[in-house]
């Protein structure tokens, strides 16, 4: 190493290249780490400026950065360096000693203060930059589960994008579920949500003007959130992310915050993130609008962060209670203008729901179609690995489905890759969620080599135990005291980590959990069926709390538990436990599980609907039809509701197959897609926020579906109804249905197959099932696009001999008005069809004028006719009048919402009024009459001693209208029951005329005026009536105050004076309840209204008299 002085001062005539010197490396560094105290004789000289005040291309050398010419003051020289003669050297007074640095030789010019020679610096690192390498660096490699010590995965070249869609304001959230809800489609579309995008997480909608300062990341267990999160950190340091919107990202680990100091500071969660000793923050803070918080597993932290006492944290550098510090950042009390992304489990959604203002909650789906695949290729760096393993997956429907979670995606791909590694061929996996983890399982105990048999893991019992405990604690991280609690020692902990179940916490590594909370709850399950022996602890809770706690609840933080316990049962599983493992499982475990299942039936009925998609998926785990058929033989009733994936489906039919003693099965469902590749793509091509039209024939579910299905038909002699609602059968999906209803065994009464994607194709099927099934009366394709061609085909069943169907219904099966001309031919011939619904099609009124020559046939047995919606005028009304009059079977006539004006039902009256008329229940709602059209009706109610039930609710009516049909029901002749006039506009005036009429009229049962302005007065003058001995009306809905806009189903508040009015009206009803000194006025059980209902044994003829006034 050379160092060259150079001094052109007179009075210092030395050169330091003529002496040999050694110069301390450690100093030089010491010496460039601390700059404020090596200058101050340059200082002097220069006029004292300080380092900060230097020219930006000007800089002292050992404060700036080394080049082959760097220039020191001889003052810093010499008052910072050490000076030691060199080994058999002379040393000069003047001269310098150095060691020669670890870089080797350079030359170094010295110079005096007088003569300082000064180079360009380089510029210094920007600390966003910094900050940015740090954080790419960190996020950039990720672990597998498995991994062995040293091996990463670059996490942008693994990452799959996920599928997120935006929820709006939905107050109950889908709850724990791991696997069957990873892929929502159904919901997304049923709900119209809208698919969304990592870049646009922050940015405004339609909705949302102004971007929201907080989203919350919501998904179930093993979809991604934390690897999506990571993901955000790394695009952003990559420049990717959020450019225009933060300046700085911070990640947040809550699994951490459970185990950091007692009290933190703002500060201290910053600085914890950066890379060196000191952060800017008051720069960084200066603009909080520019920071995003990423807060990683909400739903991990501690009970106490749920409930934080103490006042709130209001200063960023002020130390308080960790669970009171991140309460007041999401509570926006703390740095209110800073973004925040919250991850978390649907189960702690409630919690934090309470704690947030106007989030923008985002849901993670899971994997498409496409994206699995993309997944496997990625996985497998061999591509024929790849297509090799997918292709296999793919061809399992159960397991492909699984594949919807980013988790079960990974441990299916690591099990299979260790088969091909080793050089096996890949065997068929079984059908369920336990048997996936099973497998992973078994793949973690492969034998040593040498070895005959696999590695269990060693005190299973402790493992498991202490499973349970965390489970029921709600405890993730356990302490090395925890483990020991449970007779777990070091040795058992290594085995464990070697083994890949456990692992040690990242900052903590006292700290150990295991591999993910599914497999927690996994081994959890493993406790409870396991043999308690005579060693290992146990937590306090047993079986019989872990199932009344669960209670078939799919909110329940039990349900994945529950559903392993089920599938660990499984008689080839616990055969294989016992025989590889030693695990010997208590026999009388399915004992105890019947128990629970009866008891549950007995308590709701036979019925089983609460909860019954979550029990089904305990069933199907479990795979024992056997055992199933026992266990639903329980129950006479079935209805599963919210069927929104392919899973879910597959699980309904496969235990539908199981009953044998259920008499109604209702499963309804949503559309979804399983052609997700070709969604998938157009979805890409259209954009984000849009969600794309299927085609009748497209995404229908799997032929198995629909074979099951047929095989319960054949094999329960039991059913007697089955309605499909929302399933996409397809046409295909309906003619394996169809096997089930043409067999001997099958006495099905009634089939709804409504919104089930059918087309007509499918119903040269149908017919035939119709020809062959004699027990087969009620039939409903309603919402399916049969059109013209579909109801040529069903009208040739119909008009078979050996056809019983008495009532069908087609409603909005896009229908015209050649329909009826089938149809009529249907009702000539037919003498078993006795309903016919057409309500929604386009009829028109040539059509009903067709179908009116069919119901006037002598040999037409037609009883109810619904033609709401179906674009009748006034001239339609003609033809019904003529058939009216002819037609002595008709007893049911729904003309709702027909553009019929009071022409038309005037027309209409001129049959009504025929001797030979026997129609009972009419039905004219909105319909766009006034108080002209009731003349006619009132000479109907005096001379149709038949007409029992009249509908003319929302026409405008008015009080004329009322006067002029109070006439006709003061009619000795008038037998009509009851009488619809909700939104007819009525007043007080008209309560007149009721109150009259109620007096003389001793037919009328029930009068409906909901939403009509008749105010106090005239619910008083009704009330006096009521209590008249004459009055024979029995039920009475008054109604709300003129001005109100809802209707009266939408469960919204009434006003002040149909409060009053009900006030009146309780009290009138207190005093005919306690005439005998009883108030027999019970509370209603009805959610959507508050009435009061008293059911009479009071001396007068009321029975029923029901006030009904909506919840505020």
């Amino acid at each position: 190493m050379q160092w060259t002085w150079r001094d052109n001062g007179p009075e210092m005539g030395y050169r330091a290249d003529e002496i040999n010197r050694s110069w301390s490396w450690k100093a030089l560094e010491d010496m460039m780490k601390t700059p404020s105290g090596f200058c101050s004789e340059w200082k002097e000289r220069k006029g004292g400026r300080e380092m900060s005040t230097w020219p930006a291309t000007q800089a002292c050398a050992l404060t700036g950065n080394r080049t082959s010419d760097l220039s020191v003051c001889r003052g810093c020289a010499f008052s910072k360096l050490k000076t030691r003669p060199s080994r058999g050297r002379k040393r000069s007074p003047n001269s310098l000693y150095y060691d020669t640095p670890p870089g080797g030789p350079f030359s170094l010019d010295i110079q005096s203060p007088c003569s300082l020679e000064v180079f360009p610096e380089t510029p210094r690192k920007d600390p966003g930059q910094t900050y940015r390498d740090y954080v790419r660096r960190k996020f950039r490699l990720m672990e597998d589960r498995n991994a062995r010590l040293g091996e990463c995965v670059n996490l942008g070249h693994r990452y799959i994008r996920l599928l997120l869609v935006q929820e709006h304001s939905n107050p109950m959230w889908t709850q724990q579920k791991l696997l069957d809800t990873g892929r929502r489609h159904a919901r997304t579309v049923g709900h119209q949500a809208s698919f969304i995008q990592m870049e646009t997480l922050f940015s405004p909608d339609e909705e949302r003007p102004e971007p929201p300062r907080t989203v919350v990341l919501q998904g179930a267990a093993g979809m991604g959130k934390s690897m999506l999160a990571h993901k955000v950190m790394l695009d952003w340091a990559d420049g990717k992310l959020f450019q225009d919107r933060f300046d700085y990202l911070f990640y947040i680990n809550c699994r951490e915050m459970n185990q950091s100091a007692p009290e933190r500071s703002v500060q201290d969660l910053m600085s914890s993130c950066w890379p060196e000793p000191s952060a800017p923050l008051r720069e960084l803070l200066r603009v909080p609008e520019r920071l995003l918080f990423i807060i990683d597993g909400f739903d991990e932290l501690k009970p106490s962060f749920h409930d934080p006492q103490g006042p709130w944290c209001l200063c960023w550098e002020e130390k308080r209670p960790t669970e009171v510090l991140l309460s007041s950042l999401i509570r926006k009390k703390l740095l209110p203008e800073l973004s925040l992304l919250i991850t978390t489990r649907p189960t702690a959604l409630v919690k934090l729901h309470r704690w947030l203002e106007h989030p923008r909650h985002v849901e993670i789906l899971g994997f498409s179609e496409a994206e699995r695949k993309e997944y496997f290729y990625k996985y497998f760096h061999n591509a024929e690995q790849a297509s090799q393993a997918f292709n296999f997956v793919r061809d399992n429907e159960p397991l492909f489905t699984l594949c919807f979670v980013p988790l079960v995606c990974w441990v299916v791909c690591t099990c299979l890759k260790q088969q091909l590694e080793g050089g096996g061929l890949l065997r068929q996996t079984s059908r369920t969620t336990t048997a996936v983890y099973m497998l992973y399982l078994l793949s973690l105990m492969q034998p040593k080599p040498g070895s005959p048999t696999l590695q269990a893991p060693p005190n299973q019992r402790g493992l498991c135990s202490l499973a349970a405990d965390g489970l029921w604690n709600q405890k993730i991280l356990f302490e090395e005291e925890d483990l020991r609690k449970h007779g777990l020692d070091g040795a058992d902990v290594s085995s464990f980590l070697n083994m890949n179940i456990f692992q040690k916490d990242i900052n903590c590594e006292k700290f150990y959990s295991f591999i993910h909370l599914s497999f927690q709850e996994f081994f959890a399950a493993m406790y409870y069926i396991l043999d308690d022996g005579d060693s290992g602890s146990s937590p306090d809770q047993n079986l019989t709390r872990l199932l009344a706690e669960y209670g078939f609840s799919e909110r329940s933080f039990l349900a994945l538990t529950v559903r392993f316990l089920f599938g660990l049962l499984n008689e080839e599983t616990r055969s294989y436990l016992e025989k590889n493992l030693c695990w010997k499982v208590s026999p009388h475990i399915k004992v105890k599980l019947m128990e629970w299942i009866q008891s549950k039936a007995l308590s709701e009925d036979s019925t089983l609907q609460r909860g019954s998609l979550e029990f089904l998926s305990c069933l199907y785990e479990i795979q024992e039809e056997e055992f199933i058929q026992q266990a639903l033989s329980h129950f006479q009733v079935v209805v599963v509701s919210n069927m929104a994936t392919k899973m879910e489906h597959m699980v309904s039919s496969f235990c539908a197959k199981n009953c044998r003693n259920t008499l109604v099965l209702y499963l309804h469902g949503a559309a979804y897609s399983t052609d997700e590749e070709e969604e998938e793509e157009a979805r890409r091509t259209s954009g984000p926020q849009t969600l794309v039209a299927q085609s009748p024939e497209r995404n229908i579910l799997p032929d198995a579906y629909s074979e099951q299905l047929a095989t319960a038909l054949s094999t329960n002699p039991n059913m007697v109804e089955l309605a499909l609602y929302q399933n996409a059968l397809g046409s295909r999906g309906v003619k394996l249905l169809c096997q089930g209803l043409r067999h001997p065994n099958c006495k099905l009464q009634n089939l709804r197959l409504k919104s089930c994607r059918i087309s007509s194709t499918a119903c040269q099927d149908l017919t035939a099932a119709l020809i062959a099934n004699k027990n087969l009366v009620r039939m409903d394709l309603s919402s399916n696009d049969l059109g013209l061609p579909g109801v040529k085909l069903l009208c040739e069943g119909l008009q078979h001999p050996k056809c019983r169907l008495q009532m069908i219904q087609l409603r909005k099966c896009q229908l015209e008005a050649g329909a009826c001309l089938e149809m009529a031919s249907v009702l000539s011939t037919s003498r078993h069809l006795v309903e016919l619904d057409l309500t929604g099609n386009a009829l028109g009124d040539a059509g009903v004028s067709l179908l009116c020559e069919g119901l006037r046939h002598p040999v037409c047995r037609l009883q109810i006719l619904w033609l709401k919606i179906c674009h009748l005028t006034a001239a339609a009304c003609g033809d019904l009048a003529s058939t009216l009059s002819v037609n002595q079977s008709l007893l049911e006539l729904d003309l709702s919402l027909n553009d019929l004006g009071d022409p038309g039902v005037l027309l209409l009256c001129e049959g009504l009024r025929h001797p030979q008329c026997k129609l009972q229940t009419l039905r004219l709602g909105i319909c766009r009459l006034s108080s002209a059209a009731c003349e006619g009706l009132s000479a109907v109610l005096q001379r149709n001693c038949h007409l029992r039930d009249l509908d003319l609710s929302f026409n405008d009516l008015g009080d004329q209208g009322m006067g002029l049909l109070c006439e006709g029901l003061r009619h000795p002749t008038c037998r009509l029951q009851k009488l619809w006039l909700d939104s007819c506009g009525l007043t007080a005036k008209a309560c007149e005329d009721l109150s009259a009429t109620l007096g003389v009229n001793q037919t009328l049962r029930e009068l409906y005026l909901t939403n009509n302005a008749l105010g106090n007065t005239g619910v008083r003058l009704l009330c006096k009536r009521l209590s008249h001995p004459g009055c024979k009306l029995r039920v009475l809905w008054p109604a709300r105050k003129a001005g109100e806009q809802r209707h009266v189903a939408d469960g919204s508040a009434c006003g002040r004076q149909d409060r009053a009015s009900g006030a009146i009206l309780q009290g009138h009803l207190t005093n005919l309840g306690s005439k005998d000194g009883r108030n027999q006025i019970p509370k209603t059980q009805d959610r959507r209204f508050a009435g009061l209902r008293w059911l009479g044994e009071a001396e007068n003829s009321h029975q029923e008299l029901s006030l009904r006034q909506d919840l505020p």
